[in-house]
């Protein structure tokens, strides 16, 4: 049985208080709230399939990451909003150990992306940054944002995204972390009157990892697109939650989630999409696509859709299941191994998401990556 008493929770927040984290006016505020709440467990709904009782267990020393930024980040003291509600996304407004802001302004048309790479190592380290990024009208960018670590590690982290009429975020999240890492990551994105807004999340490695992406269309005209692939070996454990609320009129999005799952690994994927009642001429697509490289991988699917308004256009589906014999005994027909055949296949398979980032360099490095990994065939993706 997972834990779930209060005692669990204070066993956190005492572990905080005697590490390194910014001290804010509303750091005392969070804290009260966090001391109500429960420990998230299987028995909540947006837990149900992440498992957190390995987690809890871990006695975590709350400590500093080392920070590379092209060009520099603003160091701030923390946002008192919260976009996403929850456990983590409330202990990391109460103890804060680090924050970056950075602002386009009005018009700007930045060329190259700004590359943050935030690491952590040290057993039983535990971090919690924050970033703010404000896209101010008309302006253009694009953001990488790269989480490495070695040992067992926590990176319990919040990115908040405002984005102001006609403005273009394009968003790359590269995830590499030990086999022994956690990390849950909490995306609040807030969208105005024709903007655009992309993001790609690149899971390469990591032990637990959970992703919260909220996505809010509060203007009309604006888009969302969401992509993301993960490629869980051994017991490791991705986990993706996605809401896409749909406010106002005339928007559009488009979700993509691809897994290949080997091992003993395990996949969840939670994607929600909801077009509010005046939502009207709302198009949004969802999609979760996923192949299970074994008989022991397991995965748990669950697309849904809430729809208010009546004159709107979308689709959401999921599949899971194996390659495709044929293929397989096509590609060796022709000379490839048994393994060289699988990853010609998870080339092709994943080449969809990693080529919906906007980022050449990233897209170079990701293929990269996973070739000197054995899980891909670099010169054919």
């Amino acid at each position: 049985m997972e834990p779930t008493t209060l005692s669990v929770v204070e066993k956190w927040m005492e572990s905080a208080q005697n590490g390194a984290y910014i001290h804010h006016p509303t750091s005392e505020q969070w804290s009260g709230q966090l001391a109500q709440m429960p420990f998230p467990s299987t028995k909540m709904e947006d837990w149900k399939y992440t498992r957190t009782q390995r987690l809890a267990q871990v006695n975590w020393k709350l400590a500093l990451g080392n920070v590379m930024s092209d060009p520099e980040f603003e160091s701030i003291e923390p946002s008192v909003a919260i976009k996403s509600v929850g456990f983590f996304p409330t202990l990391n407004a109460a103890f804060t150990t680090q924050a970056w802001k950075i602002e386009i302004p009005e018009n700007a048309v930045e060329e190259e992306a700004f590359q943050f790479v935030f690491k952590v190592n040290g057993d039983q380290s535990w971090t919690q940054p924050r970033f703010l990024v404000q896209a101010k009208k008309n302006s253009h960018s694009k953001f990488v944002f790269h989480f490495e670590s070695m040992d067992q590690t926590l990176v319990n982290t919040v990115l908040e995204v405002q984005i102001e009429d006609g403005a273009h975020v394009d968003i790359d999240i590269i995830q590499d972390f030990s086999d022994q890492s956690f990390q849950v990551l909490d995306v609040a994105v807030d969208q105005e009157k024709n903007s655009i807004c992309n993001v790609v999340t690149h899971s390469l490695n990591g032990g637990w990892v959970r992703n919260n992406l909220l996505m809010q269309l509060n203007g009309e005209g604006s888009h969302a697109g969401l992509a993301g692939f993960y490629l869980p070996h051994q017991s490791q454990l991705i986990d993706n939650h996605t809401i896409v609320d749909h406010k106002v009129p005339n928007c559009t999005s488009n979700e993509l989630y691809k897994g290949v799952l080997y091992d003993q690994a395990r996949g969840v994927f939670n994607g929600k999409v909801f077009v509010r009642r005046d939502a009207q001429k709302t198009e949004a697509y969802q999609s979760n696509k996923n192949i299970m490289m074994s008989d022991t991988a397991v995965m748990d699917s669950k697309p849904e859709l809430e729809i208010y308004a009546d004159d709107v256009r979308c689709s959401h589906g999921s599949t899971t299941g194996q390659f495709d014999e044929e293929a397989l005994f096509y590609l060796r027909a022709r000379g490839l191994s048994a393994e060289g055949a699988k990853q010609l296949l998870v080339s092709a398979y994943v080449k969809e998401v990693i080529d919906r980032s906007s980022n050449p360099a990233v897209v170079t490095f990701v293929k990269q990556e996973l070739a000197k990994r054995g899980r891909i065939i670099a010169d054919e993706i």
